[in-house]
C-alpha cells in the first residue's frame, strides 16, 4: 500500500470518525437531574427535579405538537412520569419504597422548566443506603443524576454522580471514611466535554489550519510537528483560561446567562471557527478569538455544580475536579486530533478536502444547531 493511499484513508477515516462524534450531537446541554436524600431517623425525605424537555422526549408528553409543554399536559400524564421515574429508582434493594408527600410542581430554573416530586420513604436505619439510578438509561446515555445527600447529624452533605448504566452505587451516610471523602466530579468533566459535541467540533476547526502555513496564497505543510503543536498550544490554553473563567463564575452564580443565549452563540463561534479556515474573517486574531470565544464555551460547561447549593468549601473542591476532568478530555481530543492530522499534512488533497470540506461541513452542521437552538425545533431526526 502506497504512501498516498495511506494518507487518504487515514484521512477519510478522520472524516468518518468526526461525522460519528457530532451526528447523533444534542442540540441542547447535557441531560442531568438532581436527586436529593436526607436522612432524618427511620425515614428518608427525597427531592427529585426532572427536566421537562427530558420527560418529553420519553414519554411524549406534548400532546398537540406544538414545541411547548403547558401544566394541563403535564397534569395529564402525571401518573405516567410517576411510574416512569420510580421503575427507575430503587433504594435499598426495593426495601425502601417512596411515596408521594406533595403534589408534583413545575419549577423554572436557568436551564428551563423541572417538574419537582417530593417523597418520603419508610427505611431502617443503617450506615449506608444502596442506590440504583436507573432514569434514562433506555434512551439517552449522557444522562446523569447529580446526588445531594444529607443526613440529619452530618455537618456537610454528600455528593455523587449517579451514571445510570453504572449499576447500583452505596453511600454511606455516617461512620465511614466514604461518608468524610468529598466526591469526586473529574470523570464528570471528562464526560461533559466527551458529550460535548459542540464543543469538540469547535477545537477540531480550531485544529484543522494548524499543521499548515499560508505562503504566497498557498496552503503548504508544516515540517516539524513542534511548527504546529506550539501555536496550537497557545490558541488552546487562551480557550482553556477563559472557559474556567466563566465556568467559575456561572458555578457559583455570580454571572448567569440563559443557555437560551449560550447554546446559539456557541454554534455561532463554530460558523466563525470554521469560516475563518476557508476564508479569514477573524483578522489573524485567533488567539484573541479563542479567548472571548472560550468565554462562551465556558457558561456552556456550567450549570450543574451551581444547582447543587453545596458550602462554599465543597463547592469548590468540586468545581475544580470539574475543571480539571474537562482540561484532561480536552486534552485528549486535542492530542488524537492533532497526531492524525500531522499525519494527513503533506497530503495534497488536505487543503481542498480535509481543511476546506471539513470547515464547511461544520458551518452547514453548526447552522442547523443555530437554527434548532433559536427556534426551539428539532431539525435533525437524530439531535
Amino acid at each position: 500500500m502506497t504512501s498516498r493511499t495511506c494518507r487518504s484513508l487515514l484521512a477519510w477515516l478522520f472524516l468518518w470518525v468526526l461525522a460519528s462524534a457530532v451526528l447523533p450531537a444534542q442540540a441542547h446541554k447535557a441531560s442531568d437531574a438532581y436527586l436529593q436524600l436526607s436522612r432524618k431517623a427511620d425515614r428518608i425525605d427525597l427531592r427529585w427535579d426532572i427536566a421537562l424537555r427530558d420527560l418529553d422526549a420519553v414519554l411524549d408528553l406534548d400532546a398537540n405538537a406544538d414545541q411547548k409543554l403547558s401544566w394541563g399536559e403535564v397534569r395529564y400524564r402525571l401518573d405516567d412520569i410517576k411510574a416512569y421515574a420510580l421503575g427507575h429508582l430503587r433504594l435499598q434493594e426495593g426495601q425502601c419504597v417512596p411515596a408521594e408527600v406533595q403534589p408534583p410542581a413545575i419549577e423554572s430554573r436557568i436551564d428551563g422548566a423541572y417538574l419537582v416530586l417530593q417523597m418520603r420513604a419508610p427505611c431502617s436505619a443503617a450506615t449506608a443506603l444502596s442506590i440504583d439510578y436507573r432514569l434514562f438509561q433506555d434512551v439517552d446515555p449522557t444522562h446523569r443524576g447529580l446526588l445531594r445527600a444529607q443526613a440529619e447529624s452530618a455537618a456537610t452533605p454528600l455528593l455523587r454522580s449517579l451514571d445510570p448504566s453504572a449499576g447500583p452505587v452505596s453511600i454511606a451516610w455516617v461512620g465511614s471514611e466514604d461518608a468524610a471523602r468529598p466526591a469526586s466530579f473529574l470523570a464528570d468533566g471528562i464526560h461533559h466535554i466527551l458529550i460535548g459535541y459542540d464543543h469538540i467540533l469547535f477545537l477540531v476547526c480550531l485544529l484543522l489550519p494548524a499543521v499548515l502555513k499560508r505562503r504566497d496564497g498557498c496552503w503548504t505543510p508544516v515540517l516539524a510537528w513542534r511548527d504546529a503543536a506550539w501555536p496550537m498550544l497557545g490558541i488552546v490554553t487562551m480557550f482553556t483560561i477563559a472557559h474556567s473563567i466563566t465556568l467559575a463564575l456561572a458555578g457559583l452564580k455570580i454571572v448567569t446567562i440563559s443557555p437560551r443565549i449560550i447554546e446559539p452563540a456557541i454554534a455561532i463561534t463554530i460558523i466563525l471557527a470554521a469560516l475563518d479556515n476557508i476564508r479569514p474573517v477573524l483578522g489573524g486574531r485567533r488567539k484573541l478569538f479563542s479567548f472571548l470565544f472560550g468565554l462562551i464555551h465556558g457558561f456552556g460547561f456550567a450549570g450543574a455544580l451551581g444547582e447543587l447549593e453545596l458550602p462554599t468549601g465543597q463547592f469548590a473542591l468540586a468545581l475544580l475536579q470539574f475543571n480539571l476532568g474537562v482540561e484532561a478530555g480536552q486534552l485528549a481530543v486535542v492530542s488524537v486530533a492533532l497526531a492524525v492530522l500531522l499525519g494527513l499534512r503533506n497530503w495534497r488533497r488536505y487543503p481542498p478536502l480535509v481543511l476546506h470540506g471539513g470547515s464547511m461541513a461544520a458551518v452547514v452542521l453548526a447552522t442547523v444547531w443555530l437554527c434548532e437552538r433559536v427556534l426551539d425545533v428539532k431539525m435533525l431526526p437524530f439531535s
